[in-house]
């Protein structure tokens, strides 16, 4: 999975933008992020989810300037549009393939599941939204109100959108292919049987 991302970045990700994303990150403020990120990812999803929703809490009742911050940093590294359309994406190629391998009953063709599941978006965006609040609120607890700002002003500068759309892109590629691959051997899994 790693060398098919570093594959796809490689063949899609200009010069250019490459150096604008490693140069804030190989900075002191990107080190220390990257370090925040990479323990967060380690820690438990639950614990983690309910620390955050506490410190969202906490934060609209203390009335924070965060809050906006935390909102514009989910806003800068993806489009929500983007995010739903691509999960309704992963979606549909996960049913189709596990249609035609014959482990599903799937009873719809891929046009009318793609309508079916993009009438969910309203509910999608606001989970994506208040997820994306959480998250940030969490990971980036520690950070100075200066350091969020910062990071916040280097999200938004108009190349480093660049890099996250293209980062954004072969995540949900590489998502949506293991998925795939993933329904087409269910039909060869043995079924499961009673206790």
């Amino acid at each position: 999975m790693v060398d098919d991302a570093i594959e796809m970045l490689g063949a899609v990700m200009p010069v250019a933008l490459l150096d604008h994303g490693m140069a804030f990150y190989g900075s002191d403020l990107g080190q220390h992020i990257v370090a925040i990120e990479n323990e967060t990812h380690m820690e438990e999803g639950d614990a983690k989810q309910a620390a955050g929703e506490k410190l969202v809490t906490q934060l609209i009742e203390e009335n924070s300037p965060r809050m906006d911050v935390f909102r514009a940093m989910s806003k800068a590294i993806g489009s929500v549009d983007v995010a739903i359309r691509s999960i309704v994406e992963i979606q549909v190629r996960y049913l189709m393939a596990a249609s035609a391998a014959g482990a599903s009953d799937l009873d719809l063709d891929e046009a009318n599941l793609r309508a079916m599941l993009m009438s969910q978006q309203d509910e999608m965006r606001r989970n994506i939204e208040v997820n994306g609040v959480v998250a940030n609120a969490y990971a980036y607890r520690a950070l100075s109100d200066q350091e969020l700002i910062d990071y916040l002003s280097a999200l938004q500068d108009p190349e480093m959108k660049q890099v996250y759309e293209v980062l954004n892109a072969v995540q949900y590629e590489i998502m949506a292919d293991r998925y795939e691959k993933l329904a087409s051997r269910l039909a060869g899994l043995a079924p499961e049987t009673e206790l």
